[in-house]
């Protein structure tokens, strides 16, 4: 079948299949670079507001525990808890960014509303198993949104005994907290050890539709437009290559059918040019040989 086409179609079968292959080759490639550029963003978004809650923890740690410890007894939720504090400034960061969500899931917590859910545990686990992990982050879908998470370990450390060591410690901070969460969960943490995540969920929707957007417009530039530059270079091939040959051709047709012994216009110095300046050299030979044999015949 393709042997049989003609130039001009022979043409546009290697022009589309090599423009389509190579049309496919960046659109992977492009999707690929979108993918991996949604994700740097959706990453960097995560890590302000994880930022944003580790700054709070670590201020109520370092700072704000140890003044109020000093200035009285009493156990003041609101100044030495870190979490506490942490998932306090959450929800007034959620009054600005509404479909973001911070969490900070922990094994075995004091209030069970922390208490991470099997996919959290999952997390949890793999930081508990691989120590040198410092954040996991990937895709995940809650409540029917997609979501990118971006989750760090929280590790044990000595000023946090105050809220987690041993239950039966007679300590007015200790018994405060017995008081108000019990004395079955929360307690006996280890210095050192995993025992939950800061955690923040950001919706892809929004830069899903950017992908899409940026996805849409390449589509456009990789296959419309060169289609149209296919169209346009097809046109500028057929007259400055297939007309001419097809002309010369018919000519030649003409010639050996003594229809015509006009010779072929020479418009160039290209390889059709020279095609042609060969066209005429031949014809006149021909011509020649034609009339010695006729004169030939004549004579006898």
């Amino acid at each position: 079948m393709f042997e049989n086409a003609s130039l001009k179609m022979k043409f546009a079968i290697i022009m589309i299949i090599i423009g389509f292959g190579a049309n496919l080759l960046v659109a992977a490639v492009s999707f690929y670079y979108i993918q991996k550029f949604k994700k740097n963003e959706l990453t960097h978004e995560a890590a302000m507001v994880l930022y944003a809650e580790k700054s709070a923890r670590d201020y109520t740690s370092n700072e704000l525990r140890p003044a109020v410890m000093k200035a009285t007894p009493k156990f003041v939720m609101q100044a030495e808890s870190a979490t506490f504090v942490a998932l306090g400034v959450a929800k007034l960061i959620k009054k600005f960014l509404p479909h973001y969500i911070y969490s900070e899931p922990t094994l075995s917590p004091l209030n069970l509303k922390n208490k991470a859910n099997p996919f959290q545990q999952k997390i949890i686990e793999k930081f508990k198993n691989n120590p040198g992990i410092k954040s996991l982050s990937g895709y995940h879908v809650f409540n029917g949104r997609s979501y990118f998470y971006v989750m760090k370990p929280v590790i044990a450390k000595n000023g946090c005994m105050i809220c987690h060591g041993n239950p039966e410690n007679k300590s007015p901070i200790t018994q405060a907290i017995v008081k108000k969460y019990g004395n079955t969960h929360g307690w006996h943490w280890k210095t050192g050890q995993v025992v939950g995540s800061l955690s923040v969920l950001v919706p892809t929707k929004y830069m899903d539709k950017v992908a899409l957007k940026s996805s849409l417009i390449i589509v456009l530039a990789i296959f419309i437009l060169p289609f149209l530059a296919f169209i346009v270079a097809l046109f500028f091939i057929n007259k400055a290559i297939i007309k001419p040959i097809h002309e010369m051709t018919k000519l030649a047709e003409d010639v050996s059918m003594g229809k015509s012994n006009e010779n072929f216009k020479v418009k160039g110095n290209d390889e059709i040019g020279l095609l042609a300046k060969s066209f005429n050299r031949l014809k006149t030979s021909y011509l020649k040989a034609l009339q010695m044999l006729a004169d030939k015949n004549k004579d006898k």
